[in-house]
């Protein structure tokens, strides 16, 4: 390519210390903020830019309600010399990705709006050929595999392991990874490109430094694409940066001058640093035809109308990191420590049970390890699914959780989770698990204290003091299966054992005096109550069935 020799992002000129940014630029973004301030009218594209295309339509306030004028400014269409040219940066977004790079540490950044999918898939293009042989992490997002399968290569997968019966974390088998590329380089047919999947969405760090100075000395002539997503952040905190693939690069260099092997690693920027969504860093190791590869790459995978907005977020998100990262991690760190150590020791979150740190992904052999910031809890003591307490989380406690992973959901701790956000997390929390551990409780097996309803038709399938057998409970189950709510309502002052002996004495069930004189229940309980008959159709302790106790709860305790 003679004419694109522009389109390389310019060789970053590192400072002499880690973390000395004496500058505090953010070129791209006020080049951005600057034509948002224009009154700049467009013969061009992008209606709707500045807002011009709804000024006098019925869906403007909708539309600024949605996205603020700011946001309206900004989104423009301007290329080349107005603003910058995305493939081929000349002004503030080749100065912005070269400031990026430094720090970084790469020897290219390019910024991406479409997301780090689109960034491997250019990394890939530009490191592998037709009929080349790929060693690929089995774990590996699906643009991944889907690259791979379209670029003509002979693809080999190492395999998954899961971390242990009590957690449902996989990951690569790095020691196996190892040893077949190992075998491959004896057997004279050494693998060219090597695809890890560093730091995963369950929380699983690999350990980059060992990886990459086995593949190099078995193999320096290997490309490597390390899909980094969701540690973008890990790079400005002395405990995270240490496993990460460009520190891994740059503490092999510094011991071998001869080191040349390429490597490129992708940054999905929005998942843990201050960008907004779909926006992405591809960061190079390597020589200029590697660049070169990667700028061809980009222009035939990436859209030709990039967000500049979100380019624009990826220069700020740069320089926040650097000024602000190492606070705002340290923060993150001990939210997550704060988190592990209440599940672990109050009693009103005994129904949580934090998986890791501690007692898994501690054998250095499998060269991986915990990601700090993220907090595995399993939730099965509720006697609800993992599906439905993320649902009540978001409908109820406007707490939003991404992953469920059998009867375990995980809390990612990143930046954007602050002291009052923790503290209503574990509000929420102690609320469930006392409307959930009450109805679990009722429909265990034994003498019942409660009245045990399905509706329709509203006739109690059992009264307390009498006997719940298997016989029962399968009885429930299928009544909720077909529609039916379950619904548990505690007697709360007279014992089982009580009733029980008054039945048998009596032959009846009196319902205790002073039950109908309670007062209301608070506003806030009602309200928890509520929160518990929105959701529906779990395992046998309902929804519904905890909703019923928690207002009878509520009942005998306000």
């Amino acid at each position: 390519m003679t004419a694109s020799t522009s389109s390389t992002p310019e060789p970053a000129h590192r400072p002499a210390r880690p973390g000395a940014y004496p500058d505090g630029r953010t070129p791209l973004a006020d080049a951005v903020l600057a034509v948002a301030r224009r009154d700049i009218a467009t013969f061009h594209a992008l209606p709707l830019s500045h807002g011009r295309s709804i000024r006098d339509s019925h869906m403007r306030e909708t539309y600024e309600a949605l996205f603020g004028a700011a946001q309206l400014a900004a989104d423009v269409s301007y290329s080349g010399t107005m603003l910058d040219s995305f493939f081929r940066p000349r002004g503030a977004l080749r100065e912005a990705q070269r400031l990026a790079a430094r720090s970084f540490g790469a020897d290219a950044t390019f910024f991406l709006s479409a997301g780090t999918s689109t960034a491997n898939r250019v990394a890939l293009t530009a490191m592998t050929r037709p009929g080349s042989r790929v060693l690929a992490d089995r774990s590996c997002h699906q643009s991944v595999h889907f690259a791979l399968n379209s670029l003509g290569v002979s693809v080999a997968y190492a395999p998954m392991q899961r971390c242990c019966e009590d957690c449902p974390r996989t990951y690569a088998d790095l020691p196996r990874l190892l040893e077949m590329f190992r075998a491959a380089a004896v057997e004279g047919r050494p693998y060219d490109t090597v695809v890890l999947s560093a730091v995963s969405y369950d929380g699983v760090r690999y350990d980059l430094p060992t990886v990459l100075a086995e593949l190099a000395a078995v193999h320096p002539g290997v490309a490597v694409l390390v899909d980094e997503a969701w540690g973008a952040a890990h790079r400005f905190h002395p405990r995270l940066r240490p496993l990460t693939a460009l520190h891994a690069v740059e503490t092999l260099r510094a011991a071998d001058p001869r080191f040349t092997m390429n490597v490129a690693v992708t940054h999905s920027a929005h998942k843990s640093m201050s960008a907004l969504r779909q926006g992405s860093y591809l960061h190079l190791i390597g020589d200029g035809e590697a660049r070169e590869r990667t700028a061809q790459a980009l222009f035939q995978h990436h859209t030709t109308s990039p967000s500049w907005p979100v380019l624009a977020s990826l220069d700020l998100a740069r320089l926040q990191a650097e000024t602000e990262g190492e606070a705002l991690l340290g923060r993150s760190l001990g939210l997550a420590r704060t988190l592990r150590v209440e599940l672990a020791t109050d009693p009103r979150l005994s129904a949580y049970r934090p998986l890791g740190p501690d007692g898994h992904l501690t054998d250095p052999a499998q060269l991986v390890s915990d990601d700090p910031t993220r907090v595995l809890v399993d939730i099965s003591a509720l006697g609800i699914t993992a599906a439905d307490f993320r649902r009540m989380l978001f409908d109820e406690y406007a707490l939003y959780v991404a992953r469920e992973s059998g009867d375990a959901v995980l809390f990612h701790i990143h930046i954007g989770v602050d002291e009052a956000t923790l503290l209503r997390l574990l509000d929420a929390l102690r609320t469930i698990q006392r409307t959930y551990r009450s109805a679990s409780e009722a429909l265990a097996a034994g003498t019942s204290e409660h009245f045990i309803i399905a509706y329709p038709p509203g006739i109690p399938i059992t009264v307390p003091g009498e006997k719940l057998c298997e016989r029962t409970l399968s009885q429930i189950d299928t009544l909720r299966s077909s529609g039916c709510e379950i619904y548990t309502l505690r007697n709360p002052t007279v014992s089982a054992g009580a009733l029980a002996a008054q039945a048998a004495a009596t032959g009846a069930l009196p319902v205790p005096a002073g039950h109908l004189a309670a007062p209301p229940p608070t506003s806030e309980r009602l309200a928890g109550a509520a929160a518990a008959v929105s959701a529906a159709g779990t395992t046998a302790a309902t929804v519904s069935a905890a909703a019923a106790t928690a207002v009878a709860t509520a009942v005998a305790t306000s």
